[in-house]
């Protein structure tokens, strides 16, 4: 069973990996975990960013400079989704590669976190596609707390994101992570101890 985990920024997306980890012994794949590691100097999704972008992306260590990147494709449609074409297959590549590895040794319990699940295409992958539903202001406040960003920066993020009716659409299952993480276990264990 392959479970995609979505939702929006502050959500507590990492609250129900934990749960499922822990509790369930699910094998987590955080894809932005996953896209770091396959961004550094000596892989292929390295090397085509460094063709396209230029040499000028690059640290002195020759890791790749995510602010210039970022700087790049910010206000640049174009640049911004051929960086997500060569990041998003490469992601899906390894998660695909690990997933068969892990069956090879018996495992059959995956967690997939991406917040771009369904935009990467990375949903494809999943049996299941739970999408994490928090109330606005819970959010807001957990980004103000945990990452310590304004208003003005919260809505930048939140703006950029699926908008909630797109993200039931590919959903299969909501959970509602506003309240107390005993709220959210719950919710959890009467999904998998059928």
């Amino acid at each position: 069973m392959i479970i995609g985990i979505t939702g929006g920024i502050g959500a507590g997306k990492s609250t129900i990996l934990n749960i499922l980890k822990n509790n369930y012994c699910y094998n987590i794949f955080e894809a932005d975990a996953i896209a770091k590691e396959i961004m550094t100097e000596g892989n292929a999704v390295y090397n085509k960013i460094v063709e396209y972008f230029g040499t000028e992306i690059l640290n002195d260590d020759n890791s790749l400079n995510s602010e210039k990147i970022s700087s790049i494709v910010f206000n640049n449609r174009d640049k911004l989704n051929m960086l997500n074409n060569i990041v998003h297959p490469g992601v899906i590549e390894e998660i695909e590669r690990r997933i068969a590895n892990l069956r090879n040794h018996g495992e059959d319990k995956f967690v997939i976190e991406a917040a771009l699940l369904i935009e990467s295409g990375c949903y494809k992958l999943c049996d299941q596609i739970w999408y994490i539903d928090t109330n606005t202001d819970v959010r807001r406040k957990r980004l103000k707390e945990s990452r310590n960003l304004t208003d003005k920066r919260i809505d930048e993020i939140i703006g950029n994101q699926l908008d909630k009716s797109k993200f039931l659409k590919y959903s299969d299952i909501v959970i509602d992570n506003s309240s107390n993480l005993s709220d959210t276990a719950l919710q959890i264990q009467k999904l998998l101890e059928f």
